[in-house]
């Protein structure tokens, strides 16, 4: 009995398990995925809100003051020039051109003045009398000297630097035989067109300039922990962003080593909880709907936290406003709906991931890292704390309890973050009141939260939830009212039954309240025929009489499909609904079987065997146990204590000897103690009682003298025709 029986059925199988670990995987995936609000993304020109420190001793290369120096070097090299033939011939034809224009006006009819004003812009007024008065043949002799002097300037190499002293030198190449005039002439038509013949190589000169790049080697900086790497209201550059970056102090939008992480993460976390399901088998879990929910209430507080903390961290003003979020309520809200030790590890692994969240949290306003002491204080608020919540709120049958679970929360963070502030070097005395409010406002929201979630949660998901319970419970339910005026003796029956049983439940550590309940209606199907029941036949007459064995085995085990369709058309929980089989299991309408047997010895025992399943839980095992004890001790003659205890473990000997109870949790010890627990109740219900006697005669006189008081304040007042009837039934009662 101290095991399950080796041929049930697992309640979550391994490919269910393995379904909500990838199911929960993904949500936790998308809860982590380091994309976080507002990211901040630092930019060169941006102003310091705060001045940064690092945090950590780093040495890294600098791309920036490396490309800076490479540039540097890559500008010191001059270009790489090379000797331009065309561009002598680029002048020359320029030379010609002028030449031609200047003769074109030498020779027009037009007024002097006139030509005087078309020549000024490229001719002294000293070389235009020149041209306008010179003979044609020395026209043509100067134009032909100045075409030789160009040729021959430009026929070697000249650099920016060179071309004015060319220029200069032009007077010096001009033959003698030229007059001053005309040799002033043939200077100004050639010093323009006197220009450099060298040009960039390109390809050499980027050449150059690459291998002065290469030669320039890394350039390398050293930070340590403590110094200043931004300076308030200082402008961010270049190599400000690449020391944040190498401090870790910023993060980029999204980096892969984080999201590896994450994933990496969040399977350890699904496996957890989903391990834990498959080798732990918690009885409350039993459908997809149940791991449906669990997934989802795991998974939304780490949501939240990436959503929140990133804006409050790190939290500089020491307002302790990380720790103010009512992340308890989703352990509250699992062990309201499920189990609490499935919510213990909820707890454990939604504050692990949110203490993870703060590892790799985006800068969001130049601020440094996160500490471990904020980490640390992440996982106590968030991991450690609810565990207290859960404990209060187990089994609650009242909306306070959430309440009180919610004050337990918020102590217990509390006296977690007062820990973790002792040992804070800069710890002062007004973030007292900082972190009483946080923590106040996070657990108290949390158990409100709880509180009506639950509810809402329970309905959606087909989680029984202790409020349901309660409403089944009170005896004005609309099955219990059709079972007290229909079936009043079973009624009565199922009364007794339930606090039977309920006692040994709380006894044993069972859930009290559903086995209560359960009891209440495990015969709601007697209700089809009540009369076919011996509790309800107040006449003494039977129409079994009239029946054969097994037309009576037939009616009385109809009480069981019958209810099971009671209770599905009422809607009541699958847990609740679970007594009305299992409470009989699959044991032998007895009384009738035995008739029957009397007869042929070889009766088929399958038609007198109720259809099951055996009770499958400690609740439903303990309802049939009590239901046998029941029945066997009110129909006994004799009640006595010692009486009442051979039939007990009689019963409880019956059914392991049946088998009934392989399938539920019940161990020895809890057999043991539901005995004893039925015991000390049937001694109470059924203690002897005193037999008073006679009333005396002085008690019968009293009673007389004591009628008349019994009279309205104003029947002295009243006519004799309405006193009249009084007087003759006060004379009736003597």
């Amino acid at each position: 009995m101290a095991s399950r029986s080796d041929t049930r059925t697992r309640p979550i199988p391994p490919a269910y398990a393995v379904a909500f670990g990838v199911a929960l995987s993904a949500l936790l995936v998308i809860a982590l995925f380091p994309l976080f609000p507002k990211q901040f993304n630092v930019r060169v020109g941006d102003i310091a809100s705060r001045t940064v420190t690092s945090t950590r001793d780093v040495s890294f290369e600098s791309a920036s003051l490396t490309d800076q120096k490479r540039d540097e070097a890559a500008a010191a090299v001059p270009p790489s020039l090379v000797f331009a033939p065309d561009v002598r011939a680029g002048q020359l034809q320029a030379y010609d051109g002028n030449a031609t224009q200047i003769g074109r006006i030498r020779t027009q009819s037009t007024d002097l003045e006139r030509k005087r004003d078309q020549l000024s812009a490229s001719l002294s007024q000293r070389s235009i009398d020149t041209v306008l008065t010179m003979p044609d043949e020395r026209w043509q002799a100067v134009v032909e000297e100045g075409r030789r002097v160009l040729t021959q300037q430009l026929s070697v190499s000249l650099d920016e630097s060179s071309v004015q002293g060319a220029r200069d030198s032009v007077d010096a190449l001009i033959g003698v035989d030229y007059s001053a005039d005309e040799a002033l002439l043939t200077a100004e038509l050639v010093r323009p067109l006197i220009t450099t013949t060298l040009v960039e190589d390109v390809s050499r000169t980027e050449a150059a300039r690459e291998a002065a790049r290469s030669g320039v080697a890394p350039e390398r900086v050293n930070i340590t922990k403590g110094d200043v790497i931004l300076t308030v209201n200082q402008p961010v550059d270049d190599l400000t962003i690449e020391k944040l970056r190498a401090a870790k102090l910023v993060s980029q939008r999204v980096e892969w080593p984080n999201v590896a992480a994450a994933l990496l993460v969040a399977i350890v976390g699904a496996g957890i909880v989903a391990g834990y399901l498959f080798i732990v088998q918690p009885k409350a879990i039993h459908s997809e709907r149940h791991l449906i929910v669990l997934a989802l209430v795991t998974a939304a507080p780490v949501l939240i936290a990436k959503l929140y903390l990133p804006l409050v961290m790190p939290d500089d003003d020491r307002m302790f406003l990380p720790y103010i979020l009512p992340l308890a309520a989703a352990p509250l809200l699992v062990a309201a709906l499920l189990e609490t030790d499935v919510a213990v590890v909820v707890s454990a692994v939604t504050g692990a991931l949110v203490a993870f969240i703060s590892t790799f949290l985006p800068d969001l306003s130049l601020v440094a890292s996160i500490g471990v002491l904020d980490a640390f204080r992440l996982l106590g608020v968030y991991a450690l704390a609810p565990v207290a919540g859960i404990f209060l709120v187990h089994h609650a049958d009242r909306l306070n309890r959430y309440l009180t679970a919610g004050v337990g929360v918020a102590a217990t963070s509390y006296a977690l973050l007062m820990a973790t502030w002792l040992v804070d070097n800069d710890r002062v005395a007004e973030e007292l009141g900082w972190m009483a409010l946080a923590s106040g406002v996070g657990g108290l929201s949390a158990g409100v939260i709880a509180a009506g979630a639950f509810v809402t949660a329970g309905a959606l998901f087909g989680v029984t939830t202790r409020l349901q319970l309660m409403e089944l419970s009170q005896l004005n339910a609309p099955l219990l009212r059709k079972l007290q005026d229909e079936a009043p003796g079973t009624f009565h029956h199922s009364i007794i039954v339930g606090n039977l049983a309920e006692r040994a439940a709380d006894l044993i550590g069972a859930d009290a309240l559903l086995t209560r309940v359960g009891c209440y209606y495990h015969d709601i199907g007697k209700t089809l025929q009540p009369g076919m029941y011996i509790e309800n036949q107040l006449s003494g007459e039977t129409p079994h009489d009239d029946m054969t064995p097994e037309e009576s085995s037939a009616i009385i085990m109809r009480h069981v499909t019958g209810g099971q369709e009671l209770a599905a058309r009422a809607r009541l929980p699958t847990r609740v609904q679970a007594f009305i089989p299992e409470h009989h299991g699959t044991r032998l309408v007895a009384y009738f079987y035995r008739k029957a047997a009397e007869k042929d010895p070889e009766v088929d025992t399958g038609v007198y065997t109720y259809p099951g399943p055996k009770p499958q839980s400690k609740e439903t095992a303990i309802v049939m146990l009590a239901d046998s004890c029941e029945a066997t001790v009110r129909s006994a003659a004799d009640r006595s204590p010692e009486r009442i205890s051979e039939m007990v473990e009689a019963v409880i000997a019956e059914r392991l000897q049946e088998g009934q109870l392989d399938d539920s949790d019940l161990t020895l010890r809890d057999l043991r103690t539901t005995a004893e627990s039925f015991k000390a109740t049937f001694r109470a219900v059924y203690h002897p009682r005193v037999q008073y006697p006679a009333p005396s005669a002085a008690e019968v006189r009293r009673r007389v003298l004591r009628l008349p008081s019994m009279r309205p304040p104003n029947a002295a007042a009243a006519p004799p025709e309405k006193r009249r009837p009084e007087r003759r039934k006060r004379k009736w009662q003597e």
